[in-house]
């Protein structure tokens, strides 16, 4: 614990103390920095990130599995949410599994119309 030298100072009446700490106590505390806070990532930003790693590679893969750890299981039925991609086995499934959901998904074309059949003239 720091001790600090105490002024007293008297002005007319009323009496003031002023706490200053010791030039001796401020050398033995180093002035320390504050830190940033940390901002962690959601997992969802996470496996967004892993998009920048070139699919197909398993370092791709390596970095889903980073967010999600695998749990392989014998006979996983197909994945309705992206947690359950860690069941499949196979790393090409899983990649593609996780792909499935963190790749933005590619619109179709719209539909052409047909054309509306030509009418015949009335006789």
């Amino acid at each position: 614990m720091l001790h600090a030298r105490r002024t007293v100072l008297i002005c007319g009446i009323a009496t003031f103390v002023i706490v200053c700490p010791s030039m001796s106590s401020m050398a033995q505390a180093p002035m320390q920095k504050k830190q940033p806070p940390v901002q962690t990532q959601s997992p969802v930003q996470k496996m967004k990130d892993c998009l920048l790693i070139e699919d197909g590679y398993k370092e791709r893969l390596e970095c889903y599995d980073a967010v999600i750890k695998p749990e392989p299981r014998p006979a996983p039925k197909k994945a309705t949410v992206v947690a359950e991609c860690r069941f499949l086995k196979e790393e090409d499934q899983r990649l593609a599994c996780f792909n499935g959901f963190v790749e933005p998904r590619k619109q179709p074309p719209p539909k052409a119309s047909k054309p509306a059949p030509a009418k015949k003239p009335a006789l």
